[in-house]
């Protein structure tokens, strides 16, 4: 696949995403004020945060899941050819055409539990065309562009929320002629997948049908001697994954917890607040695609905005300020655990470590699926521990204390080498170090450090700059520094002296 056409998908889902969470986000908050409406009237507007962003969260991550187990099995009983591809466009089609008619639904209805029930299947159905345009993400767009992709698409839609909503003299997103503005926006999504080729002709093509990807490194390995130690490194990975995406999203959620009336009592408007989210998802997706483990890292330096935010929140701050801040700092948490997933769902395609029927493929959405578990459990506790401050914050201080140490254990195995998903299939003890990728004596014979050791091993096994930059998740120019270093402490002018070097030193 030409660099073109690289830069073409890149363009073609970024569109999708943007405009998908700009009418699904917009669907949501229509949503969430015709309740906000039947609430106020009853006296019961404190209970609006879990009805909405707690249980209907739980009903998004639902439908991910039923994507998850389609894809999955997908993988396991056939290939990506024209027909699967005209399926999942035609699927992503007629999800959102379903869900405008919910949302009108949803905006009409009168009584709270008509609402509840509507909008409950309604959020499934987001779900479902989030997991849809995550797998997009993955699997048609380079991963040294998919942070920014993914943020800049999540920010299109929340800036694009609020410029709908400032239509007319009102609050537009309450009004059901917003309901012909989602229709357009569909209409143009599904006029953009029908007519562009991203799908066929992308690397999850190529890769499902056994074709070469040059311009992405993409290579099929063959299957280590002990499928059932890569499965169980696999799924320790997945677990860890798993762990620190939960746990950021319960963090950042207590350390934010103070309910929806805050917004009907200071006359706030969530729209406008949303605008802010798109500082945070610019600023991490510009951030992990430079670099993937500084990405991981700001997200936990970012888990001191909650305890700020509880110490402004006891302060009395205004709650405009408060909300602002949360979503600015959220951006940084969603781009990573969605990249997070998505490179692990690559990864294994790439090198199909546990076999094409059982390789990981299925896990993209996963990112997204459990960061809405870990908002509805924030949700939960807030609620539960709200009367009583100090205990909320000594919870989040143990629940901090857990997800850096959990954090750290996924970053020393995914990020320095030993649980990345080319050690899944090279090393059947489960941990690989850099003195393991090349024999021994030869990094201490010529005074190679350890990274320089790794980035070495890639370049006896026939990858370029870009390719091991994109297994290190480091920077090209990283990778180039690394090399240098390389050929000048060997004494070779260039690559092809360098293998025929490590080549004789090995006979």
């Amino acid at each position: 696949m030409t660099m073109k056409r690289l830069r073409s998908n890149n363009i073609i889902v970024l569109l999708v995403i943007g405009l998908s969470f700009l009418w699904t986000g917009s669907a949501f908050l229509s949503w969430v004020y015709n309740i906000a409406d039947i609430l106020e009237k009853q006296g019961m507007i404190s209970s609006l945060e879990f009805l909405t962003e707690g249980v209907g969260y739980v009903f998004q991550a639902i439908g991910m899941l039923i994507v998850c187990l389609i894809m999955r099995n997908i993988t396991k009983k056939s290939d990506y050819d024209k027909t699967t591809d005209r399926g999942f466009k035609l699927s992503f089609a007629v999800v959102s055409f379903a869900d405008i008619v919910l949302t009108y639904v949803c905006m009409t209805v009168g009584t709270l539990t008509s609402v509840l029930i509507f909008g409950y299947i309604l959020n499934v159905l987001h779900g479902i065309v989030a997991a849809l345009y995550i797998y997009m993400l993955t699997f048609y767009v380079d991963m040294n562009r998919r942070a920014i992709v993914f943020g800049l698409g999540y920010s299109i839609g929340s800036i694009g929320s609020y410029l709908i909503s400032i239509i007319g003299d009102s609050n537009f997103l309450t009004d059901t002629r917003v309901v012909c503005i989602y229709v357009v926006i569909v209409l143009i999504i599904t006029a953009v997948l029908c007519f562009s080729s991203v799908g066929y002709q992308s690397s999850l093509y190529s890769l499902f049908n056994n074709a070469s990807v040059a311009d992405t490194g993409s290579k099929n390995v063959s299957y280590d001697n002990d499928p059932y130690m890569n499965k169980k490194i696999a799924v320790r990975l997945l677990g860890l994954a798993t762990a620190v995406v939960i746990l950021l999203s319960l963090v950042k959620g207590i350390g934010f917890y103070f309910d929806f009336s805050d917004v009907w009592a200071g006359g706030m408007s969530l729209e406008y607040t949303r605008m802010f989210y798109a500082i945070g998802l610019i600023v991490a997706g510009i951030i992990n695609d430079l670099n993937r483990r500084w990405g991981g890292i700001l997200c936990v330096a970012a888990l001191v905005f909650p305890f700020v935010l509880i110490c402004l929140h006891s302060a009395s701050v205004s709650g405009m300020i408060l909300w602002i801040i949360n979503y600015a700092v959220t951006g940084l948490y969603v781009v990573y655990r969605v990249v997070l997933f998505s490179d692990i769902a690559w990864e294994s395609l790439r090198y199909r470590p546990l076999g094409k029927e059982n390789c990981l493929v299925f896990v993209a959405p996963f990112g997204l699926m459990f960061g809405r578990i870990g908002d509805f459990i924030s949700t939960a506790v807030g609620i539960k521990l709200s009367s009583t401050p100090i205990v909320l914050n000594i919870f989040a201080a143990i629940m901090f204390i857990i997800t850096v140490v959990v954090f750290l254990s996924m970053f020393v195995r995914l990020y320095l080498g030993n649980m990345t998903m080319h050690a899944i299939v090279s090393d059947r003890g489960g941990v690989q170090t850099s003195s393991e990728t090349v024999r021994p004596g030869f990094s201490d014979q010529y005074g190679l450090t350890d990274r320089e050791t790794l980035v070495l091993f890639h370049i006896t096994n026939k990858l370029s700059n870009k390719e091991i930059a994109s297994e290190l998740f480091v920077q090209e120019s990283t990778v180039k520094y690394h090399v240098k270093n390389i050929l000048r402490k060997t004494g070779c002018s260039n690559r092809h002296e360098l293998n025929s070097l490590y080549d004789s030193y090995n006979k």
